[in-house]
């Protein structure tokens, strides 16, 4: 047995197409890079056995519900190709609910203002709240500005522009990530421990929180929090195809048919190959699975026992590790152990992680475009699910739902003499926008593909303190996103 390093580790993530159902990576691009501090827990609600057995020591516990978790840090960066989605976009979809992607790039036409954009006729409809644009100004210099409503062709910008933009500026593509009120997607995951030495998936994700972290001059990082309803540790799987082991034990050949789906440990795969085995036979089979070699052995007590593992229709040999026919014994070893490295070769997104410096903070109404000089910034999407308990489901759990959706930003920066403004505005509960654009830049113009833009259309302060920050007087405020009287989100994540 050898010991598994964990730096070659990878993190494939896919979208289920039903709640729990586990959903195979198929793709390199399914992968994500991992951070050393991901961590996946295989949990179950322990109950209490309230039973007395003559003795003031309690009774033995019982396993109830599945409760696994996972736990990771991925960098904010955009895909690197505009219009693209990044590796890691399931877990802000997950998070938050719905995409879009605008692939089509179009451009401004007479009449913009500093404060909207407009476009051609009937392009309008293109666009949506909380959609970022890249206005890609030759001469004013590109600017990163969310859509905060359409109205026919005329594009609001969350916070103004220096100036209005000409005519024939192109505006972008874009993939946000956008609030939902239902209809998250839950997500597989499967983390191939040193490529090969161990394989753990959780089924039925559900992102539980995202945050972003911002400081002047590290790397802009995000971490995000799952709950599941499966966990599996060296999961093997029985398809269609590959479900049949064909043998004789001295009467003539018979067939054994294994039930088709993702077995939690390769122990249950063995269990169940020899329940099948048995029972096509009449005569008690065994199998077994070694955690010493990652080895399967078939084996009968006496008598003849030859098994088809490569000539047999629909042999389930190759997944079990055996590779030719065996005959003349009672007993065989897979030729083969189980190979638990991913499928594919992983291909990371083609973007470097990105540092909090030449970045944007917007921070009032929507002529305060100026840049707040922010030190820290610090965004959290809190999105509890809750349970549906079912005795029918073989976890306990029969799924889950998005139940609220909590959004705080903190941000931090040096307390400028004479500015009360924002003291006022918490005072009196005024409503504020909050915007952090980030990215890369060429040339001193975002770079597209590589750029996006955190935004909260409607929120207020909900904190406010002075501190001390070496020396220096610290304004620290707190806003609570809100949801206006007509519904409309509250919170929006993109990349242009």
């Amino acid at each position: 047995m050898a010991s598994i390093q964990t730096r070659n580790s990878v993190l494939a993530i896919k979208k289920e197409t039903s709640e729990g159902s586990p959903a195979k990576p198929s793709a390199a691009s399914d992968y994500v890079a991992l951070q050393d501090d991901f961590t996946m827990e295989g949990g179950f609600n322990l109950l209490e056995n309230a039973e007395l057995k003559a003795s003031i020591g309690q009774a033995k516990s019982i396993i109830g519900a599945e409760a696994p978790t996972a736990s990771l840090s991925h960098y904010l960066r955009a895909s690197g190709v505009e219009g693209q989605e990044p590796n890691y976009g399931l877990l802000l979809e997950a998070s938050l609910g719905a995409k879009a992607v605008a692939a089509v790039e179009y451009d401004t036409v007479a009449g913009s203002t500093v404060s909207a954009l407009k476009v051609g006729a009937g392009e309008g409809a293109q666009f949506q709240r909380g959609q970022a644009v890249l206005i890609k100004d030759a001469v004013n210099g590109y600017r990163i500005r969310a859509v905060d409503d359409v109205s026919g062709d005329d594009l609001a910008l969350s916070f103004q522009t220096p100036v209005a933009t000409p005519a024939g500026t192109n505006l972008g593509k874009c993939v946000l990530y956008k609030p939902a009120n239902d209809s998250h997607p839950t997500l597989s995951l499967w983390h191939y421990l040193g490529q090969g030495g161990a394989l753990q998936a959780m089924a039925g994700s559900r992102v539980t929180s995202a945050s972003f972290d911002i400081t002047a001059g590290e790397l802009i990082n995000a971490s995000y929090s799952l709950e599941g309803v499966g966990y599996y540790f060296d999961p093997m799987e029985i398809e269609a195809g590959a479900d049949k082991i064909d043998f004789d034990v001295g009467s003539g050949t018979v067939t054994a048919t294994l039930q088709q789906k993702l077995y939690k440990t390769p122990l249950e795969l063995a269990e169940a190959v020899a329940q099948a085995m048995t029972a096509a036979a009449g005569t008690a089979i065994s199998c077994s699975y070694s955690s010493a070699n990652g080895k399967f052995t078939v084996s009968k007590a006496a008598g003849t026992l030859d098994i088809d593992w490569a000539t047999g229709v629909d042999s389930a040999g190759a997944t079990l590790g055996f590779t030719a026919d065996d005959t003349g014994a009672l007993s065989y070893e897979s030729d083969l152990a189980v190979d638990f490295s991913s499928p594919q070769n992983p291909s990371f997104d083609n973007a470097d992680p990105l540092a909090a410096k030449d970045n944007e903070v917007m921070l009032g109404l929507g002529s305060e475009f100026a840049c707040f000089k922010a030190g820290t910034v610090s965004m959290t999407i809190d999105t509890p699910k809750a349970d549906i308990p079912s005795v029918c489901a073989a976890s306990g759990i029969g799924g889950s739902i998005i139940n609220a959706r909590t959004v705080t930003i903190s941000v931090s920066a040096l307390l400028e003499q004479y500015d009360a403004k924002q003291f006022e505005r918490f005072r009196q509960n005024t409503d504020v926008k909050f915007q952090y654009s980030f990215g890369q830049k060429s040339g001193g113009n975002w770079a597209a593909g590589k750029a996006g833009c955190l935004y909260v259309p409607t929120a207020t302060i909900s904190a406010f303190s002075v501190s001390d920050a070496d020396g220096l007087a610290q304004l620290d405020l707190e806003l609570q996103a809100f949801v206006n009287s007509d519904g409309d989100g509250e919170v929006y994540v993109a990349f242009v």
